[in-house]
């Protein structure tokens, strides 16, 4: 699509009937001169937000948002998964390291990189520090909801076990640095992993200081995340991928703007979601982004392999393909009927049901190679 095909008027119209906003965050400037000319990096100024579905949320005080062409086309395109997912997140990772570095120096030797399995690891953030010449020790921890949580979290922790968990790492006596890249769409297992940690911790006489999460995160888990914070005394830093998302009442989907599909098929309910996003970027997702579209969709199942904790496994491409298919089918059958919806709305549609279709074949071939 051609870009700057949009005028002020179509771009403030979906402002204005989706609540995003677009006024709430600073731009940063850098003076380490390794970060990338295409890097952005943003600053949520809480007090500037107009949404109301945010008013109540008790945002943390360092919230910032990353801005990378990567991190668009991981957020658009459904489709794109596999070795290509993999590629873009190595160099999504090797960024966030750099930015975490600048915004936040930590020392190395008081630092613990948390893995949240299976997901977390394919935000490659470990691989990114590495390329910095940091080896910083890990703690893992694979939760798990008892029930099926695809599009539908349980927000009750106490459906949460650990299959798996290895805090061998952790030293004694020390004030630790947490590094945790993760999807943080509910929070609620965040509240379960971060408990874990916090007790094991304790018993070894640590107290963590502050704890660095980066990756997809929701307006709402923020709420969660400094609660959380408060709850156990340590200072929470937020370095989100894109924007800070809108979130469906499943407590799953994390859109950048759109109908909540979830809340429509459930309950018959028009819910018009809005993230947080500045305005200088909202215009490079917006000729590509299917409104409504869960951006970092079932991550584990995006990925070329993921971690158990014992052994790595294959991640379910076709499975997150074909769900991912039904799933922008049917925000295109509800979005196309609405007073908001535009020719370059079904222009969306249409290249990324194209893309879909396209994928899984093309994947499906491959395996039966």
């Amino acid at each position: 699509m051609e870009e700057g095909k949009l005028s002020e008027n179509e771009i403030n119209e979906i402002v204005r009937d989706f609540s995003i906003d677009i006024k709430a965050t600073q731009r940063v400037a850098f003076s380490n001169q390794d970060i990338m000319p295409e890097i952005k990096v943003f600053r949520v100024v809480p007090e500037n937000i107009q949404n109301p579905l945010y008013k109540d949320i008790n945002f943390p005080t360092d919230v910032y948002i990353l801005h990378l062409p990567d991190i668009v086309e991981i957020s658009c395109f459904s489709h794109l998964v596999g070795e290509e997912l993999d590629k873009k997140c190595l160099k999504i990772g090797e960024v966030c390291a750099k930015v975490i570095q600048e915004l936040w120096p930590f020392e190395e030797e008081n630092t613990l990189y948390y893995d949240i399995l299976r997901a977390a690891p394919g935000y490659r953030i470990w691989e990114g520090f590495q390329k910095l010449g940091k080896e910083l020790k890990k703690i893992r921890i694979r939760p798990h909801y008892k029930i099926v949580s695809y599009r539908r979290h349980n927000p009750n922790s106490s459906q949460l076990v650990t299959l798996f968990k290895d805090y061998s790492s952790l030293p004694r006596n020390k004030e630790l640095t947490i590094i945790k890249p993760d999807t943080e769409a509910s929070g609620k297992t965040s509240s379960f992993a971060v408990g874990q940690l916090i007790k094991e911790a304790t018993k070894r006489k640590n107290r963590v200081k502050e704890m660095i999460i980066t990756g997809y995160i929701s307006a709402p888990s923020l709420d969660i995340l400094q609660k959380l914070a408060n709850q156990y005394n340590f200072k929470i830093k937020i370095l989100a991928w894109g924007n800070i998302t809108a979130l469906y009442s499943n407590n799953y989907d994390m859109p950048i703007y759109g109908l909540d599909e979830a809340a429509w098929r459930e309950k018959g309910e028009l819910r018009k979601l809005g993230s947080i996003i500045p305005a200088e970027i909202f215009k490079d997702y917006l000729m590509y982004f299917p409104p409504g579209a869960d951006q970092p969709g079932d991550w584990s199942a995006r990925q070329s392999f993921v971690d158990t904790g014992l052994k790595m496994e294959p991640g379910e491409i076709q499975k997150h393909l074909k769900n991912s298919l039904k799933f922008i089918n049917n925000l295109y059958q509800l979005s196309k009927t609405q007073s908001w919806y535009k020719a370059w709305h079904e222009e969306i549609f249409q290249n990324e049901l194209k893309a879909l279709k396209e994928t899984l074949l093309w994947n499906n071939q491959k395996t039966l190679l």
